[in-house]
């Protein structure tokens, strides 16, 4: 945890961080709490850094369709945005409500989205405006879960890094090694990258052949499925997990809480589910998403791992699956996001590739008792 310095709590005088001066170049913004009516100002706004937008009803359902909305819809905010006489929305922050679980206790964790600001508007502090407003609000904790390089500058006045693992390293296979080495000898301008890409992708092959770590033998007594959502079973596991990690902090992972958190990336046909089951009983699974970029090769990430069963490592026999699946269907990498965790320790032990990223999580305690309001 960095403790380098006690981010601003609510109530301190001067608590607010200010910006370095900057250059103005648009008018100032007024910031206010964001409203559904808001929806086509928004996506304009967010077309600016992604032109890949949501519709009405996929972009209403982060709220309306989260299993908490009927607890705190009545008052919670959607999020916030920066708007400028003329109307136009120059910055936003959105605000999803998810619950959590530790020692028997609810929680309510904010988890923010799309947090933007446009260029031209960032003179007046408006990226801090948002920030703090965002960690100031009614919840236990607030987190933000994609955070990039323009944005660490902002968080790291106000909030902590995620205290447990190294997100700031991804570990991965190769499953597609010519298209690999084709990106990998482009983004580096070697000249001919496409004539030399099938040999340098057989010698990446070759290399994994023979010093790439050998997977251990398949559990006899788990049967391995793919599945295509989140049936009543994992609500019984849910059950499970929650019991056996009493302890520890977990984000709500029943039936209806997956269906909702996955349901773009299972609309799209991003998502895989990999389970592991004895005797019908689910004991185990493995989530990966698709995480495609035009500039990337085909990627898929695993973004969720679970076990209730405390004798087996059921990871490789999960891994194992979605690697071939990576094979079938051209997918280049797979990969996980954040090193040095016990549950996904088989993965880091299988995998001989490497590389840095900007760290994304990014949490701050609102309610430092952690006094639940669900």
């Amino acid at each position: 945890m960095n403790t380098s310095a006690r981010p601003p709590q609510p109530g301190d005088k001067g608590g607010q961080v200010k910006e370095p001066r900057k250059r103005v170049r648009g008018p100032k913004p007024v910031l206010r709490t964001a409203r559904f009516e808001d929806y086509d100002r928004l996506m304009r706004l967010e077309a600016h850094f992604d032109p890949k937008t949501l519709s009405l009803d996929a972009w209403r359902g982060l709220w309306l369709s989260s299993p908490l909305w009927s607890e705190v819809g009545s008052w919670w905010p959607i999020g916030w945005v920066l708007e400028i006489p003329t109307g136009e929305l120059v910055g936003c922050t959105g605000n999803l409500p998810v619950g959590y679980h530790f020692r028997g206790e609810r929680l309510l964790g904010a988890i923010g989205r799309a947090f933007l600001v446009l260029p031209e508007n960032r003179g007046y502090g408006a990226s801090s405006k948002l920030v703090n407003e965002f960690f100031s609000q009614r919840a236990d904790f607030g987190m933000s879960t994609s955070a990039n390089t323009d944005a660490i500058t902002t968080y790291s006045h106000f909030v902590h890094k995620i205290p447990a693992g190294d997100w700031g390293a991804v570990a991965y296979f190769i499953t597609g090694y010519r298209a690999f080495a084709d990106r990998a000898l482009q983004k580096l301008k070697v000249p001919l990258a496409q004539t030399l890409a099938p040999v340098a992708g057989a010698g990446l092959r070759m290399k994994d052949a023979l010093l790439g770590k050998r997977f251990p033998k398949p559990h006899s007594a788990f049967t391995i499925e793919a599945t295509e959502g989140f049936d009543s079973s994992f609500d019984v596991f849910w059950n499970e997990l929650l019991r056996q990690k009493s302890e520890i902090l977990l984000n709500t992972r029943d039936s209806a809480t997956l269906s909702w958190h996955f349901s773009r990336d299972m609309r799209e046909r991003r998502l895989w589910i990999f389970t592991a089951s004895r005797n019908g009983q689910l004991r185990a699974y493995c989530i990966f998403a698709r995480k495609d970029h035009e500039t990337e090769p085909r990627r898929v990430r695993l973004v969720d791992y679970q076990t209730i069963e405390p004798e087996a490592d059921l990871l490789p026999d999960l891994l194992a699956a979605a690697l071939g699946r990576c094979v079938a269907e051209e997918i280049c990498v797979l990969d996980v996001s954040g090193l040095g965790l016990p549950k996904t320790r088989a993965f880091e032990e299988l995998t001989p590739y490497r590389r840095k990223q900007t760290w994304p999580f990014w949490y701050r305690a609102i309610n430092p008792d952690r006094k639940s309001v669900v």
